[in-house]
Formats: structure tokens, sequence, C-alpha cells
């Protein structure tokens, strides 16, 4: 199955090592950076937000197609519950 039409994609390179390099890593004794609301970027939300805003009806789109699809692989060609 692939992206539905009119979902915006980006394709990025990944790479070959999971692990950056020795130069660029952080010492063993450093602390971890502090989670929570104060170590996240004031933009993050918005974005986070707006990416849910998009995602939305593609994603429901392609559940309730799914759905459908179970419906009719198990015979029954509506849902009784509704």
């Amino acid at each position: 199955m692939g992206v539905p039409p009119g979902v915006p994609v980006t394709v990025t390179q990944a790479s070959r090592s999971t692990r950056p390099p020795a130069a660029t890593r952080p010492p063993a004794t450093a602390q971890p950076p502090a989670a929570g609301p104060a170590a996240a970027p004031a933009d993050g939300g918005a974005e986070l937000d707006e990416l849910a805003r998009r995602l939305l009806e593609p994603v429901s789109r392609l559940l309730r197609a799914d759905l459908r699809q179970g419906r009719e692989r198990a015979g029954r060609l509506y849902d009784r519950r509704r």
C-alpha cells in the first residue's frame, strides 16, 4: 500500500551507521538532557499540532478502508453496532 494522493512526503537518505563518529559523541560522564516541557522548543507544540491535523484525515481514511475490508472478508457488509 502506498501513500494516498495529496499527502506530502519528504524523502531523506538513511545513514549507514546509526552511531555518530567518536569525535561527536558526548563523553560517557555527561548528564542526559533534561526531559519535559522546559527542554522542548516553544514552537514544537504548534508544529506537532499542525502535523496531527494534517495526518488525521489520511490515517482515518486508511483505518476505515481497512475495517471495511475486514468486514467484507468476514461476510458482513455493514457494521451492526451503528
